[in-house]
């Protein structure tokens, strides 16, 4: 038995997709402690197999990385968990840089991963928490938004926006399911699916997390940005 397989619930079946983006020694042995925490480990990567907010877990940082499957991160809405070579702030920026919600160090990854894991797709994102406490990491991630933002706004094209969809599209992108967003809104589960809907329809998407990072990208989050309900 590795270290971090609880004996408790070693038969069960797997709760939790991850996608694995490692080399094949690597995926094999992480997969025994993943399928003893109740993930379902899969590989090769597959975009199409890939669902919305699914963990696709990668190295970042590290010589020896295979090629990090940005395009899918990006197309599917996954959500990447970086295994980086140790948690220094360099290795801690290199994973914000390219767009982690969660790390874990190389040594710890046989025992830690499939907390991460359970993290993310329950839609915490860890690297922030991390990064409260680190404040060379927390101003590395503010610049980079700061960058990203005043790069992308500048060339994007208006919002179709109403504000409440905005508002909506902002608690999407930090997570929040639509029962939580409903919970926050005082409206129906289903006033907020009506919602989101349109503004899959405005946006030409399916996805709400390929909106929400969408509209991100093109600074139609931002609160000054926001136009008025018609």
């Amino acid at each position: 038995m590795l270290p971090g397989m609880p004996e408790e619930q070693i038969g069960r079946p797997p709760l939790i997709r991850a996608h694995l983006a490692l080399e094949g020694k690597r995926t094999w042995g992480l997969s025994a402690h993943l399928h003893a925490w109740s993930v379902n480990p899969i590989w090769p990567i597959v975009a199409e197999d890939i669902r919305c907010d699914e963990p696709v877990i990668a190295r970042v940082g590290s010589p020896s990385n295979p090629e990090i499957p940005f395009e899918i991160l990006q197309s599917t809405g996954a959500r990447l968990i970086a295994i980086i070579p140790d948690d220094s702030e360099d290795s801690l920026i290199s994973a914000a840089s390219a767009g982690a919600w969660a790390t874990v160090t190389e040594t710890d990854a046989h025992v830690a991963l499939a907390s991460a894991v359970r993290e993310v797709y329950e839609g915490r994102c860890p690297l922030l928490d991390v990064a409260g406490k680190r404040t060379g990491v927390a101003f590395a991630i503010l610049t980079m938004l700061r960058e990203a933002l005043s790069k992308n706004s500048a060339s994007s094209p208006p919002s179709p926006l109403s504000e409440r969809e905005v508002r909506m599209l902002k608690m999407v992108y930090e997570g929040m399911t639509n029962k939580v967003i409903a919970q926050r809104l005082t409206l129906t589960e289903q006033t907020v699916k009506n919602y989101l809907s349109v503004v899959f329809e405005k946006m030409a998407t399916r996805r709400r997390a390929q909106a929400a990072i969408k509209a991100f990208e093109y600074g139609w989050l931002q609160e000054d940005e926001t136009p008025p309900d018609s």
